[in-house]
């Protein structure tokens, strides 16, 4: 067996302090070997081991920092609203922007925008925030009273379901020559409708500011929507009905936000720009409906005393909101039964005093609605011409339908004669002009004469009309005939006026004990 090498020591170093015990090695003997417990932390020369002729360099030293990256070879994208990418030097480090020497301002470079700036970052405001408090006032503009901009359905809000039946078909409410109404519910928005973006194309975009304290939400419980238990979705049933019904959106838009409109006019929501559809409160029916199931159902007598306890609130209430809506210089031109909403008595106070209160009303349909002050949308804009009417003509001022020089328009005189032939079906159950049957020539001739009273007392049901009217001017103590006759002349310059009729009515409810 082979001899194991001797064992060579490592060369003897100089004379140094142990740092980690504090003593010195020159005081040990000399015939001692000298072995290092630390590793070494610094280039040393080479050392030899056990086996002969074998050298090795010490190990390389750990780095303790890193190298920066090379220098990007194109520009990369930085912050928004930086002036520019940081300063880049040929070794690679990267060097902080200098300070500024004087104030500046990334847009106006004023000292009074960076003032108003700090004001408002003092109060705790980010610059979002400010602009987004601009943008709600900017809306909360344009729903004061007054206001000429077309109301828009918020569908990221609050979105509506159209009720369809076991078939599939589509709950109809009503149909008209321009339009059909079919009944929605509320329901969630839809997550992937956004609210329309209303900042300006090009607009710097800055991230906001963390805010100093908690805030409360930007849309406070006035600004959300109000939702009725139904919608009443009014969709165009052509394509020229599309500029009716966005004239009609514009003149509900300008009216309904007076003070007490929801009093006299049909709740409107707005317009919705995804299908042109106007989104209306949905009510439980309308006056005809209500005269035809409700009214007529009963007997005789308990008709009388039924119509006697609702005829003045009815009417005393659409006089004044026929005269609410001629105060807002608006002309509806097609008041008749079947465009008069009702709603349930306990929906709204109502003066009367009986068991059984009456309805409450309000005027809808505005598409042949004339409002002159509301400026035209476009200088081009032409709204097509509609029927008289609405193609009713019962209840057309007979000054309309004369063959004159000059064409009449309808005015708040024609309104206030609609008016009083939708009572006077009220009190008969029926249209004065019905004694002329299914003859559509025969009934426009009869209306053209001016004289529906005459009309209502003949034909068969001349005798029950005539006895309705007494029996409402004993249960209210006001000559029926007479009062109607004021406004139901023939002759323009012989007929009372809107507050002077309703005068009348008030005087004899007074004598009854009768608020109206």
């Amino acid at each position: 067996m082979a001899a194991l090498p001797r064992f060579v020591f490592p060369p003897r170093h100089s004379a140094a302090a142990d740092p980690e015990s504090g003593s010195d090695t020159s005081t040990l003997s000399k015939d001692r070997p000298q072995i290092h417990l630390q590793t070494p932390t610094r280039e040393e020369e080479g050392f030899s081991l056990s086996v002969p002729g074998q050298r090795h360099s010490p190990p390389e030293p750990l780095r303790t920092s890193s190298t920066p990256p090379d220098s990007p070879t194109r520009q990369r994208s930085y912050t928004m609203g930086s002036s520019g990418p940081p300063l880049l030097h040929d070794s690679g480090a990267v060097t902080p922007p200098p300070t500024p020497t004087g104030t500046t301002h990334s847009k106006s470079h004023s000292a009074s925008s960076i003032a108003s700036s700090l004001s408002s970052l003092r109060r705790g405001d980010s610059t979002s925030s400010t602009r987004a408090r601009s943008r709600r006032d900017t809306i909360d503009e344009s729903e004061k009273p007054g206001s000429t901009q077309p109301r828009k359905f918020p569908y990221w809000l609050s979105e509506y379901e159209i009720e369809v039946d076991e078939k599939g078909k589509k709950t109809c409410l009503g149909s008209g020559l321009w339009s059909d109404v079919y009944l929605a519910k509320p329901c969630l928005p839809n997550p992937v409708d956004q609210v329309p973006s209303i900042a300006a194309p090009g607009a710097e975009m800055t991230p906001p500011i963390t805010p100093v304290h908690s805030r409360a939400s930007s849309l406070s419980k006035e600004k959300l929507p109000q939702v009725p238990p139904a919608y009443a979705i009014k969709v165009s049933a052509s394509r020229s009905a599309k500029q009716v019904l966005g004239e009609e959106s514009r003149i509900l838009s300008h009216i309904v936000r007076f003070p007490d409109a929801e009093q006299y006019v049909v709740s409107f929501y707005g317009q919705d720009t995804r299908t042109e559809a106007l989104v209306l409160k949905a009510m439980d029916g309308t006056l005809e409906g209500w005269v035809q199931k409700e009214l007529n159902a009963l007997p005789e007598p308990a008709r009388v005393n039924r119509l006697a306890e609702v005829f003045p609130v009815i009417a005393a209430h659409l006089l004044d909101g026929l005269a609410w809506i001629q105060d807002k210089g608006c002309t509806h031109a097609d008041i008749k039964p079947s465009n008069i909403l009702v709603s349930a008595p306990s929906s709204f106070p109502s003066p009367s005093t009986s068991a059984s209160p009456a309805p409450h009303t309000v005027y809808s349909d505005f598409s042949s609605a004339l409002l002159p002050s509301l400026p035209s949308p476009s200088p081009s804009s032409c709204k097509p011409k509609t029927p008289l009417g609405g193609g009713t003509w019962d209840f057309l001022d007979p000054t309309l339908l004369s063959k004159s020089a000059a064409p009449i328009s309808p005015s708040p005189e024609t309104d206030l004669w609609s008016l009083a032939i939708t009572l006077l079906s009220l009190v008969l159950g029926a249209s004065p002009f019905d004694c002329a049957g299914a003859n559509q020539y025969r009934r426009r001739e009869f209306i053209k004469q001016g004289v529906p009273l005459s009309y209502a007392a003949y034909g068969d049901d001349g005798a029950r009309n005539l006895n309705r009217m007494a029996a409402l001017s004993r249960g209210i103590g006001l000559d029926v005939q007479k009062w109607f006759a004021g406004v139901l002349s023939r002759e323009v310059g012989r007929r009372v006026g809107l507050a002077e009729w309703r005068a009348e009515l008030e005087r004899a409810e007074e004598k009854e004990g009768v608020r109206v």
